[in-house]
């Protein structure tokens, strides 16, 4: 039996081997999320926020732990031999477009490589199609090179390619729900 919670798995098992703890990011993550930004290198927090950012704003924190599992989800995964987190992905519905939500992702550097993004990713794939979502859009810089390979190996399509800034898509179907 596979004991859930918010329509999560409890534990993610990665490509080799190592088995995570799942579950929602809540209010109460809050200095942990903070601490967590302010760990990643230079280089892997200009590939998530598109710009040098040291450490989240008081607002930024605010809207990224008050998470409502439905237009706005976020999922935490912890190493679960020290509890530390290790990993956030998250969907956020995009204004006027009913159905799609924009994801993001943030893999800590020492985990980087390992496939935690991508079981997480599959992860945020079904809680959105659970929501009824029924697209997710991802927007990446150009030379983000992990993570245009991840969103191709999950079956995002290229959508918008300007600048230094790629789109992708991915529809979701019933076959998500497998």
């Amino acid at each position: 039996m596979n004991i859930t919670c918010n329509g999560l798995p409890r534990h993610v098992t990665l490509r080799d081997g190592c088995v995570l703890d799942v579950r929602p990011l809540e209010p109460a993550d809050r200095e942990w999320l903070a601490a967590a930004v302010r760990r990643l290198s230079p280089e892997t927090r200009y590939l998530r926020f598109a710009s040098p950012k040291p450490h989240l704003t008081k607002r930024e924190l605010d809207f990224l732990v008050e998470v409502d599992h439905h237009t706005h989800e976020a999922i935490l995964a912890a190493d679960p031999t020290s509890g530390r987190g290790i990993a956030v992905v998250r969907y956020v519905q995009v204004p006027g477009e009913p159905g799609v939500v924009e994801i993001a992702a943030t893999v800590a550097d020492d985990w980087q490589g390992r496939g935690v993004g991508t079981a997480l990713l599959a992860q945020l794939a079904q809680r959105a199609r659970e929501e009824g979502h029924s697209a997710l859009r991802a927007t990446v810089l150009a030379t983000n090179r992990r993570s245009i390979a991840m969103l191709l190996r999950a079956g995002f399509a290229p959508i918008k390619s300007q600048g230094t800034i790629r789109e992708y898509q991915r529809l979701l179907t019933s076959a998500d729900a497998d």
